[in-house]
């Protein structure tokens, strides 16, 4: 039996999301299963998948932004809790 983890990635615009979008492609055992566009542009990105992949993408991500100042925040949840995913729409039922 394999846990995926979940990974958040908060930015501060569209596009940095789509920068970090673009960079975290190459990983191949991550899946993106949400987002949510918040007001003033910042862009939430939830990931899951394996916990080496999502620190390697949420590493990448934010030091590709951080300097452009558009890296907000990033936190990973190792086991994630199936009501919490439910709780965010991020699995079904």
């Amino acid at each position: 039996m394999t846990f995926e983890s979940l990974g958040i990635i908060e930015t501060s615009s569209v596009s940095a999301s789509l920068k970090i979008l673009f960079g975290i492609q190459k990983e191949k055992e991550i899946k993106i299963v949400g987002k949510e566009i918040l007001g003033g542009g910042i862009v939430t990105l939830f990931i899951k998948g394996n916990l080496g992949a999502i620190k390697r993408a949420i590493a990448f991500g934010r030091q590709n932004l951080i300097s452009n100042d558009e890296f907000r925040s990033s936190h990973i949840i190792p086991l994630p809790h199936q009501q919490l995913l439910l709780k965010f729409d991020l699995e079904k039922k």
